[in-house]
């Protein structure tokens, strides 16, 4: 995440006069090798003999950075800070410690406190006219996210998504801009960025189980057939990269809502199987299997979906289409008739169908 930390400048060195230089080089040299434990014992140790000398406390929070020590980070570079705006306030090296500050706290989700020390990087960088760190703007853009601040959040997400980087980090910027747009009900937006998510990390449940519930809210508001296939294709890809009920549950629904029955079976019917008490399940199991003309399973499952649900006119109606379609009329008639009654008898559809159902009887004699 964090392209680089930069290292505290050569005049640095000026600033620790009364240490020996060779300590100064020694602590340096440890720091550039990697060797962050030993460079951190020199440079306290001139900070204590030299509490004024600002590379010390620069370096000290830096060692402490790559150390992973994140909550010992903040101390030394604020005080690193203060010297330097007083003996170099030009320094590029005081960015370099709001940045380093600004990400100890984010690495720690401590998204608060690093709103200010990000933002102060962002600020002197662009007024220096340096180029600005994308993970910077980055980090400030999902700090603003987690702390549900999404206004803010959205400039710098979009930002960092565009930097150029097109591996997960950029994935995962799209991915909190389509879950942004997801919470406030935009899925115009909320899929065009979980798309592009999906191109830079094929892969990623989290996006693929977002993208898929926001294209089938869209459709459910508009209508819009082009939404539902997407949602199956997105639901499909899902159910391969993990296979379980949820994505099942995503899937089945997907697939209802695209009209697409035969592809609705199979993950209607692992839910169904999962809650054999959920008659609610099982009731779009049965209709899967009705509306894809398997009508012998699609009677058992619609009967058991009324043991369960005595009441259910979508069950009752169901399963008396499913007999008159097997040419079993007094059967559909009687059921018809069921639901009929569930419906306080003024439901014309249903009366439409026993009419109809009558007729076809008539014919048969």
């Amino acid at each position: 995440m964090i392209r680089a930390i930069r290292s505290a400048a050569a005049f640095l060195i000026l600033l620790a006069v009364s240490a020996s230089a060779a300590d100064w080089e020694r602590g340096v040299s440890l720091y550039k090798k990697g060797e962050y434990d030993r460079a951190l014992a020199e440079f306290q140790d001139i900070a204590t003999e030299r509490p004024d000398a600002a590379g010390a406390w620069y370096y000290i929070g830096l060692c402490r950075f790559k150390l992973k020590r994140y909550n010992g980070v903040e101390v030394p570079l604020t005080h690193a800070i203060d010297l330097l705006e007083i003996q170099s306030p030009s320094s590029q090296d005081i960015e370099g410690a709001w940045y380093t500050i600004g990400f100890a706290h984010y690495l720690l989700k401590e998204y608060e406190p690093a709103l200010k020390p990000l933002s102060r990087y962002i600020e002197i960088a662009t007024s220096s006219k340096h180029e600005v760190d994308p993970s910077a703007r980055r980090a400030l853009g999902r700090s603003y996210f987690f702390l549900e601040r999404y206004d803010e959040a959205a400039p710098l997400l979009a930002a960092s998504s565009r930097a150029g980087d097109q591996g997960k980090e950029a994935s995962a910027d799209y991915y909190y801009l389509g879950a942004m747009y997801f919470k406030r009900e935009d899925d115009d937006r909320a899929a065009a960025a979980l798309k592009e998510a999906v191109k830079t990390n094929p892969e990623d449940i989290n996006t693929l189980e977002l993208l898929a519930n926001s294209l089938m809210r869209k459709a459910g508001k508009t209508a819009a057939k082009p939404a539902w296939v997407e949602a199956v294709a997105a639901g499909e890809r899902l159910a391969a990269l993990r296979d379980d009920l949820r994505s099942a549950d995503i899937l089945g629904r997907a697939c209802m809502g695209a009209r697409q029955f035969d592809k609705a079976v199979a993950p209607l019917e692992k839910i169904a199987k999962a809650t054999p008490s959920d008659g609610q399940a099982w009731l779009y199991y049965g209709v899967s299997l009705s509306r894809s003309g398997q009508m012998r399973k699609a009677m058992e499952a619609l009967e058991m979906t009324i043991q369960m649900i005595p009441g259910s006119i979508p069950a009752l109606s169901e399963l008396a289409y499913v007999y008159e379609s097997d040419k079993q009329y007094q059967q559909a008639l009687r059921i018809y008739e069921k639901a009929l009654a569930a419906s306080g008898s003024n439901d014309h559809s249903i009366q439409q169908s026993i009419d109809r159902v009558k007729a076809l009887m008539s014919q048969q004699r």
